[in-house]
């Protein structure tokens, strides 16, 4: 709950562009941080959690911080394109994060199920 709660309030992120001053947006950016940090808590105790042996925890933990590092890339890139394709807009960039982040809480919610360890092969 905590990761889908966090991933949920950093959707807020899309609103910034939107309100009517520079300190309403930096409430809502500060939220948004905020509450990804409360979700990451909760993203990186799962490599312990769904590894089958503890000797493949560092393995799960090093394919999850790639990803993560992959996303990342791609987000900044992302938003420097779309910055530049709509004449110097943040409003399309942050909607797309907002929008990112209700995905990812969906997902979590939705698609990944019960966190229980994965079957330890022979």
């Amino acid at each position: 709950m905590p990761l889908v709660g966090g991933m949920l309030f950093a959707s807020v992120i899309a609103l910034a562009v939107v309100v009517p001053s520079a300190a309403m947006a930096l409430a809502l950016l500060s939220i948004c941080y905020a509450s990804l940090t409360f979700a990451a808590a909760s993203v990186w105790s799962l490599p312990a959690d769904v590894a089958p042996t503890p000797a493949h925890v560092g393995s799960i933990g090093g394919i999850q911080n790639f990803a993560s590092n992959l996303a990342g890339v791609l987000g900044a890139t992302t938003t420097g394109v779309l910055i530049s394709a709509t004449g110097r807009s943040y409003m399309a960039a942050l909607g797309l994060s907002g929008a990112f982040a209700i995905v990812g809480a969906l997902s979590y919610l939705l698609i990944v199920g019960r966190i229980e360890p994965l079957p330890a092969r022979r």
